[in-house]
């Protein structure tokens, strides 16, 4: 049977007063699908006399959206808060390195963390954006070609969902400016912060609002217009990008950050070690081969070795004992080769990073040695205290 043999059986039924869904029931139990069986009952419907609308170039009868509309529709709106996100972090943590705030403790932990959020934003918006584009796109493509096409309802409510968050963020940003102001705490940093905001806002808003006048009121809004915010969007991505690069380093930058983290991380338990080996044996150990023979102390052995070389790292002794009043102290040396220097402002802030008391962590570039004194006990008296955490620094 074709399409308009269809029609006629459908235009007599509709005349033999059968009702809409017995029609399609019949139909769907035939083989024909639901769509088709929805194009024959318009079909039916024109045939039976049924006027039809004229004006302009509108289709003869609107055709709801399908189900694949209505997952693009939805997967762009998730792709939308993927690469809002993203960019708001991205633009908040370049502004943190670029305008550093005088009360935040920057050291080796607070500095990874800010890269690696740079670096996931990053990725967000490589990925992200491309897919949310060309979600849009489809979305445009299927309204354009088919003007008699309407949305569903759940696309509507998702769409003034997002005009109202947008709406709310914006005002709710404003109020936040003119309050700080008024209060006298007005920043660069601050302002850029509530700048990104209010522009990330905006563009969703001002989008979204033209996007509505365009599909659901099919307002004639010119193409060139929608181009401008995808190219003004791009641009701002890419901007975004190239700074974060600058500002969160290149991924060999940090990769050599994270060899120095694991270096100092390494030299810290290790100096442990040495500690609790000189706590309870009385002595220093003459290297670090007497931690491996230990059995106590052998599971050092993971904290031996340069992550990227191999190579031991190199342990001094310095003092094997003096008294230091009615203490018995000794000195040593732990040595390693860091590919960058790191950030000296936890230093003057009294902290020393991420592990308490530890001076590895502040660092120049190339070798770096650090002397730690530990205090030495006499075999069998365990109940004492080892005196830890003492460090003189010498590079």
């Amino acid at each position: 049977m074709d399409t308009n043999a269809l029609a006629e059986y459908v235009a007599g039924r509709i005349r033999s007063g059968i009702a809409k869904a017995i029609i399609q029931e019949e139909l769907l139990a035939v083989g024909w699908s639901e769509e088709e069986s929805l194009d024959a009952y318009r079909a039916g419907l024109v045939l039976s006399g049924v006027p039809v609308p004229t004006e302009g170039n509108r289709a003869i009868l609107p055709r709801k959206a399908s189900s694949v509309d209505i997952v693009i529709n939805f997967f762009s709106f998730i792709l939308l808060g993927i690469v809002a996100t993203a960019l708001g972090t991205l633009f908040f943590q370049i502004i943190n390195v670029i305008f550093p705030d005088v009360l935040d403790v920057i050291d080796w932990y607070t500095e990874s963390q800010t890269a690696s959020s740079i670096h996931y934003s990053i990725a967000a918006l490589l990925i992200g954006f491309p897919l949310y584009f060309f979600a849009l796109r489809l979305w445009f493509r299927k309204f354009r070609e088919d003007e008699g096409r309407t949305e569903s309802d759940f696309s509507k409510v998702l769409t003034y969902l997002v005009l109202l968050i947008t709406a709310v963020t914006i005002v709710g940003d404003l109020i936040t400016v003119v309050f700080t102001f008024l209060q006298g705490e007005m920043s660069v940093r601050f302002f850029l912060k509530a700048l990104t905001i209010l522009v990330i806002a905006g563009i969703i808003f001002g989008f979204y609002y033209l996007e509505r006048r365009k599909i659901q009121y099919h307002e004639d809004i010119p193409r060139s217009i929608f181009r401008y915010f995808g190219r003004g969007v791009s641009v701002l991505v890419i901007f975004g990008v190239i700074l974060g690069f600058f500002a969160g380093g290149s991924p060999s930058t940090q990769r050599n950050r994270t060899l120095d983290q694991t270096r100092a991380e390494n030299l810290s338990a290790l100096a442990t070690c040495v500690e609790q080996y000189a706590g309870n044996l009385g002595a220093l150990p003459s290297s670090l081969a007497d931690l491996r023979q230990s059995s106590q102390h052998n599971y050092c052995g993971t904290f031996m070795q340069d992550p990227e070389t191999g190579q031991m790292y190199e342990y001094q002794v310095v003092t094997p004992s003096r008294m230091d009043g009615t203490a018995r102290i000794g000195e040593f040396k732990l040595c390693a080769t860091f590919m960058l220097a790191s950030y000296e402002k936890s230093a003057k802030n009294g902290t020393a990073g991420f592990v308490g008391g530890t001076v590895w962590h502040e660092h120049t570039a190339g070798y770096n040695c650090d002397t730690v004194t530990t205090q030495l006990l006499v075999p069998g008296s365990s109940s004492q205290t080892p005196l830890t955490n003492v460090f003189d620094k010498q590079k």
